[in-house]
């Protein structure tokens, strides 16, 4: 245990205790993977509760700085495992307030801590994203599709909404109103070459490429950038797409340049820029490199 836990009692971030996700650290970058393959990653009760320690437990943990999103085998994520809707009841619950208070929540609560979580989040996508994995797909901060990658709103073959786990909130903004709405409103099946046309994903590669390619972004943003100011730039991306407004947002970026402005990495990234280093940044370039947080 080192000081970062002992003294200011933080808790280790050990990731090998899930059984429904996988954590795997290649340096800063921690590629997380839903490991439910025979149910195609489907959010059962089990999965979204690890999915969810995650979130929380990793934005304290300053070792990861960019987090790639995945799923094993041939979906991304199938969207609710419908064998847990044959669970029990608890004693002192009905239908409603057992789909409103532990379904509905526990399923949102994934995009809640995506939105929250200060690291970046990048989509590995391939197979199919159905209902809730669509939504999950929506929450990454950018996507790389496989070709294989197909979504859809599949909430709605069953009766349900269209709109789901934060769909709403951000298909209009990466695709624009219109095409959303036309992926919303049917349980149409949406390829990858169609969506990425659409402005969904950065690119659209083989599935054997797909998380070498995400995991190389991952690695180039880990190495040109400072730890902090990485974080504090998601910040402000995500407070516009929130909604705030101009002056605010203004405010938001002057408060977070001067942070960043300040730290160490700030320090060492303007004396890496002066002229009268030049010579010395050549020579000894490790003492201008960015440090972990």
């Amino acid at each position: 245990m080192g000081l970062y836990q002992e003294k200011y009692h933080v808790p280790t971030f050990t990731y090998d205790e899930y059984e429904k996700i996988t954590v795997k650290k290649d340096g800063p970058v921690y590629i997380v993977s839903f490991n439910d393959p025979g149910n195609l990653n489907a959010m059962s009760y089990a999965q979204m509760a690890e999915f969810n320690e995650f979130l929380i437990k990793v934005r304290m943990d300053h070792e990861c700085r960019v987090i790639v999103l995945t799923g094993e085998g041939r979906a991304f994520c199938a969207g609710f495992n419908l064998n847990d809707l044959a669970m029990e009841h608890p004693d002192d619950m009905g239908d409603v307030q057992t789909m409103y208070y532990l379904m509905q929540r526990i399923c949102s609560d994934q995009v809640v801590y995506m939105h929250r979580c200060e690291q970046p989040i990048i989509g590995a996508l391939k197979g199919y994203a159905v209902g809730g994995g669509m939504s999950l797909s929506c929450a990454c901060d950018m996507r790389i599709l496989g070709e294989s990658f197909k979504m859809n709103a599949g909430y709605l073959a069953i009766g349900y909404t269209g709109t789901d786990m934060s769909g709403s909130f951000y298909l209009p903004k990466i695709v624009g109103y219109e095409r959303a709405f036309r992926i919303m409103s049917s349980p149409d099946r949406w390829d990858a070459e169609t969506l990425h046309s659409w402005g969904f994903g950065l690119e659209v590669v083989p599935d054997d490429e797909v998380v070498d390619k995400a995991v190389a972004l991952a690695h180039h943003m880990c190495d040109t950038t400072a730890p902090m100011a990485l974080r504090l730039t998601k910040e402000s991306i995500h407070a516009a797409v929130d909604g705030t407004s101009f002056e605010t947002q203004v405010k938001m970026e002057n408060r977070n340049q001067v942070l960043g402005a300040v730290s160490q990495d700030g320090v060492v990234g303007r004396a890496k820029m002066n002229p009268h280093n030049k010579q010395d940044v050549k020579d000894n370039p490790e003492k201008y490199q960015f440090k972990n947080l």
